[in-house]
């Protein structure tokens, strides 16, 4: 009979299909839009699709391990609400059975109240990470290599979205690397993308593809 997980330990139990979102990145800023059959949005194409936890299900994650969880803004405002930096950003402090960690969050270009509970949510995400809450889902591949292989881009391996499985897959990366490399201009690093993508290519492929296209042509990236 398998061990129940509880207060920490339970942090960094994966989390269920059901309760994973989907975040799309278009490859481009000014990419076209259009219906995604992936994730079933409107927004820019070619994209890569990053699985994220909301903040509701990370909220209940929070409950299971400490119903007596908390969090504060790091710095108060002089109207006595929570002090934004002059990005925008919210660092907080959340404490979970006694031990207190760091975590900032943004809005995302978001304005009003909603922009307010989406840099609340970001925060409590990123601190939550610190824990170790969906640590799997802030890279691609492997936990420990994903940074090295990826750049800046950090997901999931696989869509995890139902009626869908997570499945993982052995990828040669170094193979797909070599492609990138033959590849002189964005056009065709676009043209590489959309061919990886029509052959069932792994989000970490599509995503390297993204990080190269990123550094070697920074004046087009998104």
């Amino acid at each position: 009979m398998t061990e129940k997980l509880t207060g920490l330990e339970l942090l960094r139990a994966p989390f269920k299909p059901h309760q994973i979102n989907k975040l799309p990145k278009p490859y481009k800023s000014d990419s076209p839009r259009s219906n995604c059959r992936e994730c079933g949005g409107y927004h820019g194409m070619p994209a890569v699709h990053l699985d994220y936890v909301g903040h509701a299900a990370l909220t209940d994650r929070l409950l299971e391990a400490d119903p007596n969880w908390t969090w504060e803004p790091l710095a108060i405002a002089p109207d006595g609400l929570p002090q934004f930096d002059k990005d925008g950003g919210l660092w907080i402090r959340l404490t979970i059975c006694g031990i207190t960690r760091l975590g900032y969050g943004d809005s995302q270009g978001k304005r009003g109240g909603n922009a307010v509970k989406e840099a609340i949510g970001d925060a409590l995400r990123n601190a939550g990470m610190r824990f170790g809450a969906a640590l799997d889902l802030w890279h691609k591949g492997e936990l420990h290599d994903a940074e090295e292989e990826q750049g800046k881009l950090a997901a999931p391996d696989e869509p995890a979205a139902p009626p869908r499985t997570i499945q993982r897959q052995t990828v040669n990366l170094d193979e797909w690397r070599v492609k990138i490399a033959a590849c002189g201009s964005r056009d065709e690093l676009e043209a590489l993308w959309h061919t990886a993508k029509d052959g069932g290519a792994a989000e970490s492929v599509l995503s390297l593809i993204v990080a190269d296209g990123t550094r070697r042509f920074p004046k087009e990236a998104a």
